[in-house]
């Protein structure tokens, strides 16, 4: 038996504030996760304009973790 895992559906990309509401996180926290690369963020159109959170590659990145992890069942 093969199984299978999705990456779930969603938004692509969140503000910092958006992410920190829905994964229950502070600002800085955020702001810290995307310093050290655990966050990727999708290139500003122009300057100034707002950073948004690359939510696939988020996503991905916890997909690839469940795979990896000893709990789940190969």
């Amino acid at each position: 038996m093969v199984s299978q895992i999705a990456i779930p559906s969603g938004k692509e990309l969140m503000t910092y504030e958006e992410f920190a509401s829905a994964y229950e996180y502070s600002i800085s926290t955020v702001k810290r996760m995307v310093a050290a690369g655990e966050l990727l963020l999708l290139p500003r159109q122009k300057e100034g304009a707002a950073a948004r959170i690359n939510m696939i590659a988020f996503r991905a990145r916890l997909l690839q973790q469940g795979i990896n992890c000893k709990y789940v069942g190969a």
